[in-house]
This record gives C-alpha cells, sequence and structure tokens, in this order.
C-alpha cells in the first residue's frame, strides 16, 4: 500500500511544479497524473482479488489484460490422445494444404469408403490425416544420397518435396538434410517416395470421428499397411535384386574356371587338345543355374569357342596326318559294249554348276563314267539328254594336275534308247 501511497501523492508535486511554469505545462502534467491515479488503483484492485502470488490459477485466466512487466504463465494443452476417423465417400483424394480451392493439388494417396485412419488437427474446414510414412511424393535424385543397401536420404538443406515431379510449381514441403526417403519407385531423375512429417488434408466432411478403440486401432493399422505396401514391395525386389546380384557373382566365377581351363588347352599342340571335359562341366553347371542368371549367355558364348576351337584342332590333326596308301581299292570297271562298235553306252546326263558352265555327262547303273563334249560341233548334246546312246570318240584320262574326270570327245553318237514317259 505503500507504493500507491506515493503514486498518489504524485499528482500534488506535479501541479506545484506545473503552477510555476506555466498554464499549458501544467495542463499536460494534470493528465499525466490523471492516468497515473487510474493505473495505480487498477492494480491494487489486482492484488485485492489475487490472495496467491500474483499469477491467475491454472484454467482461470484473468479477465483484463495483465500489468505491465508481470506476464502471464502460458499453461501447454493437455497432451490429446490418438483420433481415429473413418471415410463416409467413395473416394478422398488427400490434399496438399487445407484450402479451398476449386481444382486443389492433391497426392497420388487416396482414402475409398470406411477406411479408418488416424487424424490430427482441423485447419480451415480440413483435417490432417497422419500417415507413418507420409504421402508419396517426388524428389529430385539431384538432392539425394544413395548408400550400398539401397537407402535413399535427402542431400542439403531444404529439400522441395512435391507431390508431382515438376519444379514449375510451388513444393509442398521442404526436407531438412539426412531425411530419410522411403522409395517406392522412380520417375526419370525423380524418386517417387513417401516422407514422414509431410502433412496431407481431407475434408472434415467427408470424414467421421470414431471412438478410440481397439477396432479403430486395428483398422488403421490396415489402411497403413496399404499404403506402406509399395515400399515394403521395392524393399522386398531390392533384397532380391541383392541376392541375385550375389548368386550371378558365384556363377559367373564358376564359369571363369572353365574359361580359364579352355585357354590353358588351347595353348597345347592341337594333338593334345582335348575339350570333352571342359563341354560336360559347362552342361553340369549349365543345367544348375537359375533362368535368369547373368551366367546363362557367357556360358552359351564359352559353349561356341570351344566348338570351334575343337573344329579346327580336329582339322589341324586331320592336315597334319600323312596320307596311307590303299591297297585293297579295286579298279573301276567300264562296261563292256556288247555291240562293240562304241567305246561307250550310256544315259546322257547334263550338271549345272553355279557360275560356270555346265557338264555333259554318261551314266550307266547309276555310276558316273565320263564327262562327254564334242569339239567339232557335230552333235548339239542338249537333244540327246536322258536318252540312251552309244558314243564313239577320242579319250582323255584324267590327271592329279587338273583334277578332271576321265571325258570322251563324241565323233559319233548314235541313240539306242529313251526312257518311259512319266
Amino acid at each position: 500500500m505503500v507504493k500507491h501511497i506515493r503514486w498518489s501523492c504524485a499528482p500534488r508535486a506535479a501541479a506545484r511544479a506545473a503552477a510555476r511554469l506555466g498554464g499549458t505545462f501544467l495542463s499536460v502534467v494534470a493528465h499525466c497524473a490523471v492516468v497515473l491515479v487510474a493505473a495505480s488503483l487498477w492494480a491494487t484492485s489486482l492484488v485485492a482479488q489475487d490472495p496467491g502470488a500474483g499469477n491467475p490459477p491454472a484454467g482461470n485466466p484473468p479477465s483484463g489484460n495483465p500489468p505491465a512487466g508481470n506476464p502471464p504463465v502460458v499453461t501447454p494443452p493437455p497432451a490429446t490422445a490418438s483420433q481415429y476417423a473413418k471415410v463416409l465417400v467413395d473416394k478422398v483424394a488427400l490434399r496438399c494444404w487445407p484450402s479451398q480451392v476449386a481444382t486443389p493439388p492433391v497426392f497420388e494417396d487416396v482414402l475409398t469408403k470406411d477406411e479408418v485412419v488416424q487424424v490430427g488437427a482441423v485447419d480451415n474446414g480440413f483435417r490432417q490425416i497422419l500417415l507413418p510414412l507420409g504421402p508419396v511424393g517426388y524428389v529430385s535424385k539431384r538432392f539425394t544420397k544413395t548408400d550400398e543397401q539401397g537407402n535413399v536420404t535427402s542431400s542439403g538443406n531444404d529439400v522441395s518435396f512435391r507431390y508431382r515431379p515438376r519444379t514449375s510449381e510451388a513444393p509442398v514441403d521442404y526436407l531438412p538434410d539426412a531425411t530419410v526417403l522411403a522409395v517406392v519407385g522412380e520417375d526419370g531423375d525423380w524418386w517417387r517416395v513417401r516422407a514422414a512429417g509431410v502433412k496431407a488434408w481431407a475434408p472434415e466432411a467427408e470424414l467421421q470421428i470414431v471412438a478410440s478403440d481397439d477396432a479403430a486401432v486395428t483398422a488403421a493399422a490396415a489402411t497403413a499397411k496399404r499404403f506402406a505396401g509399395e515400399v515394403e514391395a521395392r524393399r522386398a525386389a531390392l533384397a532380391a535384386q541383392q541376392q541375385k546380384a550375389a548368386q550371378d557373382t558365384v556363377d559367373l566365377g564358376a564359369v571363369r574356371v572353365v574359361e580359364d581351363a579352355f585357354e590353358q588347352q588351347v595353348k597345347k599342340p592341337a594333338t593334345e587338345q582335348n575339350f570333352a571335359p571342359l563341354t560336360e562341366a559347362l552342361a553340369k553347371l549349365e543345367a544348375s543355374l537359375a533362368a535368369d542368371s547373368a551366367a546363362r549367355p557367357v556360358i552359351a558364348a564359352l559353349q561356341k569357342r570351344i566348338e570351334t576351337q575343337n573344329w579346327i584342332a580336329k582339322a589341324t590333326q586331320v592336315q597334319q596326318e600323312k596320307p596311307v596308301k590303299a591297297n585293297d581299292v579295286q579298279p573301276v570297271l567300264q562296261p563292256k559294249d556288247e555291240l562293240e562298235r562304241f567305246q561307250s553306252i550310256g544315259w546322257l546326263r547334263y550338271e549345272s554348276r553355279f557360275n560356270m558352265p555346265g557338264t555333259y555327262y554318261l551314266e550307266k547303273g547309276g555310276k558316273r563314267l565320263h564327262t562327254v563334249s564334242c569339239s567339232t560341233g557335230r552333235y548339239d548334246l542338249a537333244l540327246f539328254l536322258d536318252r540312251e546312246v552309244g558314243l564313239k570318240g577320242p579319250r582323255r584320262r584324267p590327271t592329279a594336275a587338273n583334277g578332271q574326270d576321265d571325258s570322251l570327245d563324241v565323233e559319233r553318237l548314235e541313240v539306242l534308247g529313251s526312257a518311259p514317259p512319266r
């Protein structure tokens, strides 16, 4: 009370000073004195209302403004228990912001009727949807890091998180450095990811708050599992890919062992090369591989190399062998001309040759006797094809130099018969 008495004496002193200084200044000081007296009386009333330490009790904020220099104690709101909501309409697209626009930007995630989700605060008629891994969005690969296990994190401060892969639109959110991204796919230079902490919204009119019982928790867990399915599928695919890569390494190592053995065989002389064990080993290895093993095309290429080298080795062996003189070769006997007026009797045939003139030859009993020509031009041999003829003329024996068949130059030709019509 002493404090307030001192404030109440101040107007009198101010009045005396004002009398000495002049009428104008007197009016100003008098106005200040009235204000100070009013403030003193208001403070006295607050002290009289508060029997405690001077702060309002929790839960009962004062009706007026607090005195200067004594800020009120802000009591934090009690912790809110988890809330759950059920979808009332057929489909609800999760919005990027709680805004009332005709065509709002939305995430790819969609809630269906009767699904239960965990929800949060209300803003502008929209309810926040709490997804465990966050909504699906896009992050540029330039601002991410990927470790050896395939885990992706953001790289840099304020990395843009977008609801579709376009840099011409405003980001939905900004991610701090090293934010873990749950990758669900790729789109060119973009990761398709979920990021925990990114907010999604749905119209509150399309949701119904339900009791937070075990049934709601179970239903919300099922919805969350559905949204996390793509993430789990990619993790499983990544694990399978890593497992396949490890198995491919083992398979290719086994093929390499056979390939090294093949190269050692090639270095040996042709007469000592043996590729049968290598072919057998490759066949057994190929039978043990998976259908999509990376070693299969390598085995096919190696088998082709072995087959080619085996053929070369056998050809080289044949080339290096010395010819063996044949002692039991029976000479070809010329059929005797029973008429004894021809040198040879048989069927006249014609053989065409690629890029070379054809040849006429005489055939009898399925055997080719000799080639036939007519250097004088007396007979057009084409007129006697497939007819049995008797020929007379000089003969020339084949030589090893020219490699030609025994030939007969026709000077006389006689038709002996013709084949029956077909």
